[in-house]
């Protein structure tokens, strides 16, 4: 294939490429490896760790570059001689950051990730914290239990207790009408860091904000796969649902699916004529590139 003929898709996994139930189904599927097929690039870019990728990777039959924790991670799981690149932050500025009380009075818990560990600091006794807060971050029992997922339940006073650099914070607040002033709090103590609320299913009790590097985003992260592919912005389209797709989709061709929020869909230029749970991205793919 002529090289300077090759488009690049780059899309968002849950709201966008997976159905509400988490699959991917076999029209998508299909219509993605024929794409690829055809000598197109196909890359996931997800706020999912890495562990909660891979089944979506493997499904596709990737071979490329994946961006992990809104593009704080970047790796190619198919190839072990890619420099995997982590674009974490010092734990010692979280640690001052996490120590203000005026912030820790409206936090009940802080879930962490770094490249190896997954720390969640509550003093909550609620065994709602413990599950379903988790499983919607992607940490189950099961796979604490089978080590897949190396977490660490600590105090919130056992903050001097994170030994690795951080990828990104999440802070469950205990009362929604908290955002506001937390999130002008943080900024007040630094402008090196993006606070941004997080797009959570409706049966999700709380209000969640994500706090990362400025660098980590999805926007750096398709500027590094255009580099990376040689394909310019101009033919990379990029698919997403919500806050933490807009940095991709305004710097390329960027497709608000038809599910999204009010806010992603009036600052993205297009919007897919299916949601999620219909195909969404497959049919635009089918017709952007008649496949």
């Amino acid at each position: 294939m002529d090289l300077s003929k090759r488009n690049l898709v780059v899309c968002d996994l849950d709201g966008s490429l997976l159905k509400d139930d988490q699959t991917i189904s076999q029209f998508t599927t299909d219509t993605i490896k024929k794409y690829v097929s055809l000598g197109n690039k196909f890359c996931i870019a997800t706020g999912r760790p890495i562990r909660a990728a891979m089944q979506y990777y493997n499904q596709l039959g990737l071979d490329t570059i994946m961006a992990n924790l809104n593009g704080s991670i970047l790796s190619n799981p198919s190839d072990k001689s890619f420099s995997l690149i982590n674009l974490c932050y010092s734990r010692e500025q979280v640690k001052y950051l996490l120590s203000n009380k005026s912030i820790l009075k409206h936090v009940g818990c802080i879930f962490v990730e770094t490249i190896e560990d997954t720390y969640l600091f509550t003093d909550q006794k609620n065994s709602y914290i413990r599950s379903e807060f988790l499983s919607k971050f992607h940490v189950s029992d099961t796979e604490v239990s089978n080590a897949q997922v190396n977490l660490k339940v600590l105090k919130m006073n056992q903050l001097d207790q994170l030994d690795k650099d951080i990828n990104t914070i999440l802070l469950y607040l205990k009362d929604k009408n908290s955002i506001d002033y937390i999130s002008f709090k943080i900024k007040g103590i630094t402008n090196t860091l993006v606070v941004r609320s997080w797009s959570l299913p409706n049966d999700f009790k709380g209000t969640v904000i994500e706090i990362v590097s400025i660098f980590s985003n999805k926007g750096s992260a398709i500027k590094y796969l255009s580099t990376f592919y040689m394909v310019p912005l101009s033919q990379i389209y990029t698919f997403g649902d919500g806050e933490n797709d807009l940095d991709m989709l305004t710097k390329s061709i960027g497709y608000a699916m038809k599910n999204s929020s009010y806010t992603v869909k009036l600052l993205t230029n297009k919007i897919t004529k299916k949601t999620n749970n219909e195909d969404g991205i497959a049919h635009e793919m089918k017709r952007i590139f008649h496949l």
